[in-house]
């Protein structure tokens, strides 16, 4: 990817800029800058040097807009897929001058840095504070909402004993939530919800369905194809107890399918387990989560009889920015005439992100691997973080990741070898879908 600098020419400045500008692109830089290092041995931009202007809870217009440039200057030139945004980032820059001139207040202003990191259509972006959090709402009801069949359906309880007490049961269809439809809520909310596609989106809006700001909130469902309607009472996210149960790392589903749950892997027991399971007819690794450990190469030595690439990078650095350069990715694996020898079912979701969709990557070179599952929030590569004027922080990716072939990951994620998705009536009867799939095809 080329730095696009063709601005310079084409923007009808005067012949006196338009000769400075073309003596600092072609510049000799030293590899040292005082605003932008490269993070060692990753090569993700920092910008730690940039000042964040702490003292200002609402940055006046000059600062607003020095945020607006700011942000608007390190995707331009720092932001791996700035060409996989879905339009011209130049364009982003007229759209914004204006909202950020108007961004008046406490208020206005961290929403219009949430909406403009939300333009890069990336799942990494994000801005937090205290106005979105408010925005969104500071109290919830105890429902877990996900998105099954392309509608807002009960997933669970966080909380057991409030979540009962809301008169809606786990496999219920919300309609309506304080008197909009669930549409309306998306398409108010989407500009302030950063995601690489829309299965993430999704995601992201689930979790700020049952958010609020009252003591209450007004539910329309339908529940066996009866529509109720309920006020549910809310609460602080310190009140919920979260009665949820996360499965063990390791376990039997049976006494020929061993089963790793990778948000709480421990990497100093996947030794032991693998000399328990190394006669087993198939191991199940659930990564619709995040690992707790980067244990890509620990496991993958289990895994792969030789070394097998995996994922290759694109950076940059401070001497050409912009220009970003394919580098020899990774590889997983070692000579290893031991390695597990069973099938490998590896689990996704849109709630499979980074470090679940690199692990991914890396697990299904393994000889006898499939995924299975969905669409993962297509946002792979190691983060960068900034702040707004206003000590508002925000976040993107800041290391390209492609597949060995050099085809993407970033907004498509992690396609599955077997797409299979959760019903609503799985979600009734307690059936975890994907699971079931992935464990006949080990079995048969």
């Amino acid at each position: 990817m080329k730095a696009d600098l063709a601005w310079i020419t084409d923007s009808g400045f005067s012949k006196d800029l338009t000769e400075i500008l073309l003596k600092i692109k072609t510049a000799k830089r030293e590899e040292s800058n005082y605003y932008v290092t490269m993070i060692p041995n990753v090569g993700n931009p920092n910008f730690e040097k940039e000042n964040p202007y702490a003292e200002m809870s609402s940055p006046d217009v000059g600062f607003r807009l020095l945020s607006l440039y700011r942000y608007w200057n390190i995707i331009q030139y720092y932001f791996p897929y700035k060409y996989a945004i879905g339009e011209d980032w130049k364009n982003v820059l007229q759209e914004f001058i204006p909202k950020f001139i108007e961004a008046d207040d406490q208020t206005k202003y961290p929403l219009a840095c949430l909406e403009l990191a939300t333009k890069i259509n990336d799942t990494h972006a994000s801005v937090r504070n205290s106005t979105v959090r408010n925005y969104f709402g500071q109290k919830f009801s105890p429902l877990e909402i996900a998105f099954i069949e392309n509608k807002a359906v009960v997933k669970n309880y966080f909380d057991e004993t409030l979540g009962k007490e809301t008169g809606v049961k786990i496999g219920d269809i919300i309609l309506e939530v304080d008197g909009k439809t669930i549409e309306k809520i998306l398409e108010e909310k989407s500009k302030y919800l950063p995601a690489s596609n829309h299965s993430a989106r999704l995601r992201n809006l689930a979790r700020e369905l049952m958010a609020t700001n009252n003591d209450y909130i007004n539910l329309k469902f339908s529940s066996n194809d009866v529509i109720k309607n309920v006020s549910a009472k809310t609460y602080k996210n310190t009140e919920i107890k979260y009665t949820q149960k996360q499965p063990e790392m390791f376990t039997m589903l049976d006494n020929q399918t061993a089963y790793l749950y990778m948000n709480n892997i421990d990497k100093e027991k996947l030794s032991d387990i693998f000399k328990k399971i190394k006669d087993t007819k198939g191991l199940v690794i659930d990564l619709r989560t995040y690992p707790t450990q980067f244990v890509v190469f620990d496991i993958g030595n289990f895994l792969m009889p030789k070394p097998e690439q995996f994922a290759k990078f694109t950076t940059t650095n401070t001497t050409s920015p912009g220009n970003y350069v394919m580098r020899e990715g990774a590889s997983v694996g070692s000579n290893n005439k031991d390695f597990y020898k069973g099938k490998i079912a590896i689990l996704v979701n849109e709630y499979s992100q980074s470090s679940a969709e690199y692990h991914t990557m890396a697990f299904r070179k393994a000889p006898k691997a499939k995924v299975f599952g969905s669409q993962t929030a297509g946002a792979d590569g190691d983060v960068s973080y900034f702040m707004f004027p206003g000590k508002i922080p925000t976040t993107i990716t800041g290391v390209g990741v492609y597949n060995p072939d050099e085809s993407e990951t970033q907004r498509i994620g992690i396609i599955p070898d077997v797409e299979v998705k959760p019903t609503i009536d799985g979600i009734k009867n307690g059936k975890d879908e994907v699971l079931e799939k992935a464990v006949n095809w080990i079995k048969n």
